[in-house]
């Protein structure tokens, strides 16, 4: 039989619609043959069905082939087809008669045209009140120059209905009758033939998925797919933790938009949160042991991340974060996140895919992610720290032989209490009342169990602080945070294992020299080179004050980036620079190490530093947080502090709130401008660090800053001489085969030249030609080298200057011509 002729016509139906329209409506709401799919199931859904069968073929490109959903739905008259096919109109949602049934997900009456990317023809046939009405939609024939349509409406008789759906519908798949004596007494087929291209793009395994997670899938709604029943979504991952909404909910109680409530129904209890602008949330968050985006199902669709549904339909398909920044990806990846927020059901969009920006949206994001911060990331990395003692260094060393670590350090106990030892450099001296103590404690290590380290701590000592210092009475492991090795690697790391497996090892090392009798001067001497190296090792990936310049302007929008950035400048102008970072922390820390005053006192200082950027181009003094920023420099004993921003409020106003704050604060606050030139004149105005000082002492406001560095870069210096110097380092290195130290490139220096330099000013001079191009030269305490010919240094001086703007090249061009 031909659907197309099929039955007696009653009537016409009546569609408003252009080609134009539906090409919209379809193609570009719908683009996902699934997604459209899913809209017939929706359908269904909305239509009380309590069964629903769907039919793919398994090769759409076979001509003849057809997709169907049956369902046994309330059905259709004839006056509910005509109503089905008035485009942009729905009665779902008139009165509250049908939610209370069952909340109804369709509203904007436009989901029958998702099928138009899907096939040329869409025939509704359905049963209700003992008649089989049927129409067929023949998108072809939707043309530009027309918005009416006229299709029609036809009556077939039972038998007649039968023969016809036989030719499509097979009963077992369906798994209730359509025909005979038990047949279902109202029930629709929507038929897609004459296939379209986009109906091959439809993976069975995908559109499963869909339809399992995606759907709302109840024990009142059962669901085959090609005969299979589709089972709700579900996780075979032990679960670590869960949170009911609204139940012992500490981010909601916290929050003065929220409110947590409960009711009773049959005895059991419903937690929920009311917010200000919406009501009725509930759900739970999920936490599983193992993460959820991996494996085979993980390519059907995801698992992880939140899971929006709104009347009893899930939203958010592909968007795991509702358009949010991304969470903690260990704990998302790890946490499902269920929330029920039926009146969002009005702030919806049109294709029903999204929600519209709005507040009840935004506070609900906003509890979704304090939730999942301040509970569930919490909770996890505190198992995580706990899984880590499962796996302590205790436990690893108990892995090591006693040769490798136990006898070491017993004998280095007993050679420093027999005086053999004096000054270890990684190892803690132990005092003279811890004697019996400790030698009593080590020798009975083998015995019981105990590990001469059993503990690792981390801390910021001073940058010139060894690596690390093991303290044998309470077997504790202190690795020095400030130290250049562990400031370097420590962030780029999510498993510290292997850094404390080779600072252990650092320390092991030094206690295996004194078991080999090694005189301690050697011993000493071998430490120290090791950590020289491992420094130099952490500071191999330096770049010259060019880059590092350029490195400041490009990282200007970007929180993390100008915090990287500001840190690369201190480095680059001479700083030993320790990152820190983190919630009530300064950024980092930078100390100038300027050696001791004639009565022994260090002439040094430091400053903490703090890096602001936001999607303004200037901030206020409210927004710099001056008051915390003195906090920092207080609890790192720092002298001074330092501020950096791409511009502040009221700048050049004496009279601004940035200026008064920052002068009452003694904050140096400086604007990403000025720091950028004020690291260009370090070579050319031979800026050293001690010159430097005064800048903190004595400027606070951006203005002060700002009028500090005019004035530094209109001073006049003495152009020094960098080639004559390079020259001779070259020569000294090639006539001897040790590095040539400071004092003798003086001696030969003055001699080329015809003048009297002090050791110091060539060393100053040095420093200068280290920090702009890196790698070339270098300079370990007294001793200078250069790495490659003094020729290839000149040109990597002029290529370096080069890349300087164009407005301080004459300054570097003065120096270097």
């Amino acid at each position: 039989m031909n659907l197309d002729t099929i039955g007696e016509k009653i009537d016409d139906i009546e569609v408003s619609i252009s080609h134009r329209i539906i090409e919209l409506f379809s193609a570009g709401l719908y683009s996902s043959p699934n997604k459209a799919f899913e809209e017939l199931v929706c359908n269904s859904y909305d239509a009380f069905a309590s069964k629903v069968a769907v039919y793919v073929p398994s090769d759409s490109t076979v001509e003849g082939a057809y997709i169907w959903v049956c369902d046994n739905g309330e059905g259709l008259n004839p006056k509910e087809l005509k109503n089905l096919w008035r485009i942009g109109e729905s009665t779902k949602r008139q009165g509250n008669v049908r939610d209370k049934k069952r909340l109804q997900i369709g509203q904007f009456g436009i989901g029958k045209l998702a099928t138009y990317i899907l096939a040329r023809k869409l025939t509704y046939i359905s049963k209700k009140d003992g008649r089989y009405i049927l129409a067929t939609m023949d998108y072809d024939l939707i043309k530009e120059d027309y918005e009416k349509l006229l299709i029609d409406e036809r009556e077939v008789k039972e038998d007649e209905a039968q023969i016809l759906l036989q030719q499509y519908v097979d009963e077992k798949i369906i798994q209730f009758n359509l025909f005979g004596d038990n047949a279902e007494p109202t029930w629709t087929v929507s038929l897609m033939t004459e296939l379209k291209p986009k109906a091959r793009e439809i993976k069975n395994g995908r559109l499963k998925w869909i339809l399992s997670t995606a759907l709302p899938l109840n024990p009142g709604f059962q669901l085959n797919f090609n005969g299979e029943k589709i089972e709700s979504s579900k996780i075979n991952v032990p679960v670590m933790k869960k949170w009911i909404i609204g139940k012992n909910d500490e981010t909601a109680k916290k929050l003065k938009t929220a409110e947590c409530k409960v009711s009773k129904e049959d005895d059991k209890e419903q937690y929920f949160v009311d917010f200000e602008n919406l009501k009725g949330v509930h759900g739970e968050f999920i936490l599983y042991e193992d993460s959820l985006v991996e494996g085979k199902s993980s390519e059907l669709g995801r698992s992880h991340g939140i899971f929006l549904i709104i009347r009893g339909r899930l939203i958010n398909l592909e968007d795991a974060l509702l358009g949010m920044d991304a969470f903690s990806h260990g704990a998302f990846n790890r946490c499902r996140i269920i929330v029920n927020a039926d009146e969002l059901d009005k702030n919806l969009t049109s294709t029903r895919e999204a929600v519209k920006d709005s507040q009840p949206f935004s506070q609900l994001k906003e509890y979704i992610k304090k939730k999942f911060n301040n509970e569930v990331r919490k909770y996890y990395f505190d198992q995580q720290l706990q899984m880590e003692e499962k796996k302590s260094v205790s436990s690893r060393m108990a892995q090591t032989s006693y040769l490798t670590s136990k006898k070491p350090i017993y004998d280095f106990v007993q050679n420093f209490y027999l005086s053999q030892i004096l000054n270890p450099i990684l190892i803690d001296k132990p005092l003279d009342e811890d004697k019996d103590e400790l030698l009593s404690l080590y020798e009975k290590n083998l015995e019981t169990g105990e590990q001469v380290i059993e503990h690792i701590e981390w801390a910021y000592k001073n940058i010139e602080e060894p690596i690390a210092k093991l303290n044998l009475k309470n077997r504790v492991l202190t690795i020095n945070k400030a130290h250049p090795y562990v400031a370097n690697y420590i962030d780029s790391n999510n498993n510290m294992i292997p850094l404390e497996s080779m600072i252990i090892t650092e320390v092991l090392t030094e206690a295996h020299l004194y078991e080999l009798k090694i005189e301690e001067e050697t011993v000493n001497t071998i430490i120290k080179k090791r950590d020289r190296t491992l420094r130099q090792l952490a500071l191999a990936d330096k770049v010259g004050i060019p880059a590092v310049a350029m490195y400041l302007k490009d990282s200007l929008s970007d929180p993390n980036g100008l915090e990287d950035a500001v840190a690369r400048v201190l480095d680059a102008i001479g700083f030993e620079v320790t990152s820190i970072g983190g919630n009530g922390e300064p950024d980092g820390k930078a100390e100038a190490f300027l050696g001791y005053d004639e009565n022994g006192k260090p002439r040094g200082y430091s400053l903490t530093y703090d890096a602001k950027s936001t999607a303004k181009s200037r901030i206020a003094a409210g927004t710099a947080h001056l008051s915390g920023l003195k906090r920092h420099q207080e609890k790192y004993k720092a002298d001074y502090c330092m501020e950096v921003a791409i511009d502040y409020q009221g700048a050049n106003d004496d009279e601004s709130a940035i200026t008064f704050e920052s002068q009452r604060e003694k904050v140096t606050m400086i604007s990403a401008t000025d720091l950028t030139k004020l690291l260009l004149l370090v070579t050319p105005k031979q800026l050293g660090l001690d010159k430097l000082r005064d800048l903190f002492e004595t400027c606070f406001s951006p203005k002060q800053v700002h009028e500090w560095i005019e004035k530094l870069e209109k001073k006049e210096v003495e152009n020094p001489p960098y080639y004559d110097l390079v020259d001779v380092i070259y020569e000294l290195q090639k006539t001897d085969t040790e590095a040539p130290v400071v004092e003798v490139v003086r001696s030969e220096l003055n001699r080329k030249i015809n003048k009297k330099c002090s050791s110091k000013e060539v060393a100053e001079w040095l420093t200068m030609l280290v920090k702009l191009v890196p790698g070339c030269v270098s300079v370990e305490g007294n001793y200078v080298s250069v790495q490659v010919k003094a020729e290839i240094i000149k040109d990597r001086i002029h290529k370096a200057i080069s890349e300087i703007p164009i407005e301080i090249q004459p300054l570097y061009n003065e120096i270097f011509n």
